[in-house]
């Protein structure tokens, strides 16, 4: 009797674990089709379903959920998001963090469930970048946006003249940098056409082209004059790379970096204190596939940038609770 109440009690306590996926659910369909952005102002079950072609059954359990959880209220027949939802699962708010569920929902979990059969046929995936090439750089930049008064304050001190970001994505950071800055060319190199086409049409958008700079190229092979830049910068880049081909990495920026200049790193470092728990998961997905490789650990990182003679200037916090981290080096 005891053990049976003990077996219902454990399993009780893990459906209660399961509770807080409910609220990011609704959020992640929401953003996806831009569900809270449609029912702005106020709209009925049936209108949405008249206009778009929905399935009834599943939108009302979709909007039910979303009433329950405080993400919706309801006025007689009619549907209205929070403000909050508004704000930040709208797919034209520029406060938006939709991309982060997406990247969660598409990309982490399918690769997570997958896990047993991986281990059984000795056999993963692999990450199509081209799929979610965007997404990442939306994520990314969520992170970027944390790390900017890090990163900001060390151009400040530099004043460089050329700044170049390997793995630029969408170039949101190099236009946002370039905007605080009276002074500088900023460069972007991406391997990914759609990010670098899209870095471009935003920087003549924003009248930003004469001073912002996009390139498709590999970092490897690109022919860019040695010592040009004074600040070089890695964001969420090394897990691309393997643990062997990290020193190479830092080799090729050594060269890119000018005598006295700065490279920045931005990453999570693998089992850090204060955001094991996320970086233990986020390794779990890179190991899921056979093109994506381990995170970095710090000690590791460090000892692949003296080998290629940059000395750790220091290391800053960006996110704790997701072992995230800005990482400066100089010359030897």
């Amino acid at each position: 009797m005891i053990a049976e109440y003990r077996k219902m009690w454990e399993a009780r306590n893990w459906m209660k674990r399961n509770e807080p996926f409910l609220p990011t659910w609704q959020a992640y369909v929401g953003y996806r089709l831009d569900l809270f952005e449609k029912l702005a102002g106020g709209a009925t079950i049936e209108s949405l379903v008249q206009e778009y072609g929905y399935e009834e059954n599943l939108l009302r359990s979709w909007a039910d959920a979303g009433v329950v959880l405080g993400h919706l209220k309801k006025e007689g027949d009619r549907l209205i998001p929070s403000k909050k939802m508004l704000k930040f699962f709208s797919q034209k708010s520029d406060d938006t963090v939709g991309e982060l569920l997406k990247e969660l929902f598409e990309m982490h979990m399918p690769a997570l469930m997958n896990y047993p059969s991986m281990i059984e046929s000795n056999q993963k995936g692999t990450f199509n970048g081209d799929d979610f090439s965007k997404t990442v750089a939306a994520t990314s930049a969520l992170i970027e946006k944390r790390a900017f008064g890090h990163v900001l304050a060390e151009m400040s001190a530099q004043k460089p003249h050329w700044v170049l970001d390997i793995g630029c994505g969408t170039g949101g950071y190099l236009m946002k940098l370039a905007k605080k800055m009276n002074q500088g060319t900023f460069v972007g190199v991406d391997i990914s056409k759609d990010c670098v086409e899209e870095a471009r049409e935003k920087a003549m958008e924003k009248q930003l082209d004469d001073k912002v700079k996009f390139y498709y190229a590999d970092i490897n092979t690109w022919d860019v004059p040695n010592g040009l830049f004074d600040v070089v910068m890695m964001n969420n880049l090394l897990h691309y790379y393997s643990p062997d081909a990290r020193g190479d990495l830092f080799t090729r920026v050594a060269e890119l970096v000018s005598k006295r200049g700065t490279v920045i790193v931005i990453t999570p470092l693998y089992l850090e204190k204060g955001g094991q728990r996320f970086s233990a998961a986020f390794n779990s997905f890179m190991e899921a596939h056979d093109n994506l490789h381990p995170l970095p650990q710090k000690e590791a990182l460090v000892q692949d940038a003296a080998s290629a003679g940059l000395k750790l200037k220091s290391v800053k916090t960006v996110v704790r609770e997701g072992s995230w981290y800005c990482m400066s080096f100089s010359k030897k």
